[in-house]
């Protein structure tokens, strides 16, 4: 994911500036979504955390509400991811395939960016510990954790 990995953050800070959001912390899921025309949707289902269906112009994401809230959020962006990268495979409720590898950790770099900006994050993070930073950015500690990693602590 060498240059790819940037193209993906890419991606997600033009997604934001594009809808204006660059600046909010933390993102407007719901908003972000509704103007891509893509519907959330809640489920009680515990065998999946969320997914992405396509069926002609109908654009959903289901996500489980079994999840805590701050992973459903991060569920949603990765959904998002798969939707704005343009991974294939589960498009359409026909398609048999599964995401590959490859794609769940581009899902993931996509929606990291996305909740956890780098310019925003590296602006205020020797300011708060990582707990406050994930409530700031309304994701889990883990992925706080994990995000803050990826520049070195």
């Amino acid at each position: 994911m060498r240059n790819n990995g940037t193209r993906i953050r890419v991606m997600a800070r033009n997604l934001l500036s594009k809808h204006g959001m660059e600046r909010m912390i933390p993102i407007h899921l719901g908003n972000l979504c509704r103007s891509l025309g893509i519907k959330i949707c809640h489920s009680e289902a515990t065998h999946i955390d969320g997914t992405l269906f396509i069926r002609g112009d109908r654009k959903i994401i289901l996500v489980s509400t079994a999840l805590p809230y701050e992973r459903r959020r991060f569920t949603i962006a990765h959904e998002l991811g798969h939707y704005v990268l343009g991974h294939q495979a589960a498009f359409s409720l026909d398609s048999p395939e599964a995401w590959t590898p490859w794609e769940e950790q581009a899902a993931n770099a996509f929606a990291a960016e996305l909740l956890m900006p780098k310019t925003a994050l590296q602006s205020i993070r020797h300011q708060h510990d990582t707990r406050q930073l994930a409530q700031i950015f309304g994701v889990s500690p883990l992925a706080m954790q994990i995000r803050l990693e990826e520049f070195g602590g």
